[in-house]
């Protein structure tokens, strides 16, 4: 080794000025015999086709019999996304809501009890159960990222409990034992109505020791420019762009190959996330269409978000088998809120005082349509809303090695245990002050005090109005197995199914004046569920695979929070029921799918396509009581989705690329969901689960020399077409609430150009081109409640992007 090369390796190994060095110097400095070459790839696709896990094997993405899109990070990069919700927009059959980051796969979606989604990074399941309000998915960051993976369809065989709508995996580059690679990526934006937003990350990799020790670390930051300004009730700005958000993520991992076949991977993941404010304006002091966006709560919603990831993974392969074993610990705390201020005066402004039993007293109209009624003293009662999350997994695998056996199979082992905290607070400080305003006497005196053990309890303690915290533990142990056999060359069947025991317990308590009082609970469920998988696939030609599955997904079930009687009697009565279940049971779906992925005209047309339908048995879904505002969950309904997904991607003349996703998704509920009065209807048939029925996008890249390099242009469109009527908007159910309405037809375009020298990538972009304003959410607290708040997009963005790849 010269001279010179121990110096460049010492500098590669440290990553402090790779970003720096000139690529022709980098490429003297591989070292090692050359990597094997990759499988044929897929002229259509802008960086060669994809190979994925989605069966916990390595595949082509043409080759697996599975619905699924996966984007590497060149990819991600060249259409600008840095979300899930992003990803979302070219991906069909997936919606994102970007309020609670709640996924939506195949119209299968629920905010209640366990997720209908799994999430992964790389091989760790990460989705949170609803405990009580707030209990959002973490969103992980998209830097320095292998790929991601959408597997649409219950995935339950697989990837276990809470895939029943599909699974979402992240997966990240490992270390390199043989050749150094880097990433490099800066970005500097503007954003109309709002301010400047910039990133900068950087990852390294390679060997320590050649073939036997290497690494991978990364480092990056982003902020998100906030957009909209915090005002009084007159709509004078007291502080502008409250809404921006940071996020830091710092990744390491070693491999060591103490002998051939045998790698033992340490790492460890972190990201912190904070947003300082949610992106909901006041709809009666704003005007989207004139860049307009004011808020005038006086609350600022801040939600940091932090977790850590330590993993162990050991992978041992000979040419007979190969073992896997990941052994995780996710460790997340989430602190986020709704608009507590507004939940209180809404919910208080609805009390009556009848002194002498003849004159009821009532406060005058609290909330108005430009925020809080300004004759009201200052008041501020801020939700807190504490999520913590400890999950501890283990997962063996052993699975075949020989693609062209004549039986692959993959066969494993899991074990999940997980502890979760979710502790709901209205901070009330000023409630006294108001009720003095409006009652003449302290909200102490107008609850009144509760009995105790050593007498009379007073319900307020002057600092919380309402207080509920729940500690949940959940076990899961499951066998799993998936078998392929080839019949002939052509022909291979696959069956599989997961067995799986679940048990679930939790502890609550509940208190202040909005609770009526302390209640204290326990308890708990348990299942033991299978779901079967069955595979048939014909690869006709070289280019076209034809393939049918049936899958069963599933999620557990749970237990409730007692609900107050005495709160909430009047809305039991207008159920028909005595009070609350204790608990509620696990619900399944049945998906039955068709898919074909196609190349035509030498490989310069990629067609991948499917049709499913889905029955989805005993909903776990909120029951929400009006009168008391407080919910429980409960199976009710049933509900079917049908629809289909296309992807194309084609290379009609030289120089250009076209892909294309197209989506349509049916979901409705097909059984009216009631209790047994006629005012208990939560759900009628025929009403829909949510999201756009059609979503469709289409970009066009057009690549050209440029002064000796490489240029490119590249457009993208993205619709979705506006929602259905959902339960909330049918007037025959229980929860009907006419200020809610259909989100509008979105409309959607990006522009990037430009150019490419050597491992270099500079281009300048535009989001949301039109800069468009669509309605995506209307809410509003309490049926009767004049102050409603929106959501929509992220006004049109300018930016320039660049980023080093070696």
């Amino acid at each position: 080794m010269t001279a010179r090369t121990r110096i460049v390796r010492r500098l590669l190994t440290s990553g402090l000025v790779l970003a720096a060095l000139p690529a022709p110097l980098l490429a003297q400095e591989k070292a090692g015999p050359p990597a094997p070459p990759p499988p044929a790839a897929n002229t259509t696709a802008p960086f060669g086709e994809i190979v994925v896990t989605a069966t916990r094997q390595d595949q082509l993405l043409s080759k697996v019999p599975v619905s699924v899109s996966a984007f590497n990070q060149k990819a991600l990069d060249l259409k600008g996304a840095k979300s899930l919700a992003a990803v979302a927009r070219f991906t069909p059959g997936i919606q994102v809501d970007n309020g609670s980051n709640e996924i939506a796969i195949r119209g299968i979606s629920s905010n209640a009890g366990a997720g209908t989604t799994g999430i992964y990074i790389d091989d760790t399941p990460i989705q949170i159960r609803n405990l009580g309000f707030d209990s959002d998915d973490t969103l992980p960051a998209i830097f320095d990222l292998d790929r991601v993976e959408v597997l649409r369809g219950p995935q339950g065989t697989l990837f276990g409990a809470g895939s029943e709508g599909g699974t979402v995996r992240y997966i990240t580059p490992q270390p390199g034992l043989q050749d150094y690679t880097s990433y490099t990526r800066a970005e500097l934006s503007s954003t109309a109505h709002g301010g400047a937003s910039w990133e900068f990350g950087s990852a390294v990799g390679g060997p320590i020791v050649e073939d036997k020790l290497g690494f991978r670390i990364s480092a990056y930051h982003r902020r998100d420019s906030g957009w909209i300004d915090h005002t009084d009730y007159d709509g004078n700005i007291l502080k502008k762009n409250t809404n921006y958000s940071d996020v830091t993520v710092l990744r390491g991992a070693i491999t060591w190959q103490p002998v051939d076949g045998l790698q033992i991977t340490p790492s460890v993941h972190y990201q912190k996330r904070l947003t300082a404010d949610d992106d909901s304006y006041v709809e009666g002091q704003s005007d989207p269409g004139k860049g307009v966006f004011h808020e005038s709560s006086p609350e600022y919603r801040r939600n940091p978000d932090k977790f850590v990831l330590p993993v162990l993974k050991i992978d041992y392969k000979n040419d007979a088998f190969e073992v896997v074993s990941n052994t995780s610990y996710f460790k997340r705390s989430n602190i986020s809120g709704y608009d507590g201020t507004v939940y209180d005066l809404s919910y208080y402004q609805t009390l009556t005082l009848d002194p002498s039993g003849e004159d009821p007293a009532t406060p005058p109209t609290l909330l108005l349509p430009r925020g809080i009624n300004p004759d009201v003293s200052y008041y501020l009662s801020p939700s807190v809303v504490t999520n913590r999350q400890r999950i501890f997994t283990q997962e063996v695998r052993i699975q075949s090695v020989d693609p062209t056996a004549p039986i692959t199979w993959v066969a494993g082992v899991f074990y999940q245990k997980q502890r979760q905290l979710s502790r709901e607070e209205l901070v009330d400080p000023h409630g006294n002050q108001l009720f003095e305003q409006l009652f003449g006497m302290s909200l102490e005196d107008y609850f009144g005090q509760a009995a105790g053990a050593d007498g009379p309890i007073p319900l307020y303690d002057g600092r919380d109005s309402y207080i509920n915290q729940s500690i949940s533990h959940e076990k899961q142990i499951a066998v799993f197995a998936d078998v392929t056999w080839h019949i002939t060359p052509k022909l291979s069947v696959t069956g599989g199914g997961r067995y799986e025991k679940v048990s679930y317990n939790f502890t609550n308590f509940a208190d202040g004046p909005q609770n009526y009082g302390r209640t204290e609970a326990q308890g708990g469920t348990s299942s033991k569920p299978f779901t079967p998988k069955a595979n048939i696939s014909w690869q006709a030609t070289q280019d076209n695979l034809f393939y049918g599955t049936y899958a069963r997904g599933f999620r557990p079930g749970g237990a409730n929070a007692p609900v107050p009687y005495d709160a909430c009697s009047d809305d039991f009565d207008n159920l028909g029921i005595t009070g609350a279940p204790s608990s509620y049971k696990s619900d399944k779906v049945d998906s039955f799918e068709i898919g074909t992925k196609d190349k035509f005209f030498d490989r310069k047309l990629s067609i991948e396509a499917s049709a499913f339908t889905i029955q989805w048995k005993g909903i776990q879904q909120f029951v929400n009581l009006p009168t008391c505002a407080i919910r429980y969950i409960d199976n009710l309904g049933q509900a079917r989705a049908r629809g289909f997904d296309l992807q194309m991607t084609a290379n009609p003349i030289p120089g250009i690329t076209v892909d294309m996703a197209l989506g349509y998704t049916d979901s409705r509920y097909t059984k009216t969901a009631q209790y047994v009065t006629p005012t208990s209807i939560l759900a009628v048939k025929g009403d829909s689960l949510g999201g756009s029925p059609w979503t469709a996008s289409i970009g066009v890249q057009y690549d050209f020399p440029a002064f000796g390099e490489k240029g490119f242009a590249r457009v993208d469109y993205q619709y979705s077409s506006p929602s259905k009527r959902t339960k909330e908007m049918d007037p025959l159910t229980a929860n009907y609430d006419p200020g809610v309405v259909a989100s509008d037809a979105q409309h959607f375009v990006g522009l990037r150009a430009g150019g490419i020298i050597g491992g270099f990538n500079v281009s300048v972009f535009v989001d949301n081109l039109l800069d468009s304003s669509p309605l995506l959410d209307r809410s509003h607290q309490g049926v009767d409640t004049l102050l409603y708040t929106d959501t929509t997009w992220r006004p049109r963005t300018v930016g320039l992007t660049a980023s080093y790849r070696m």
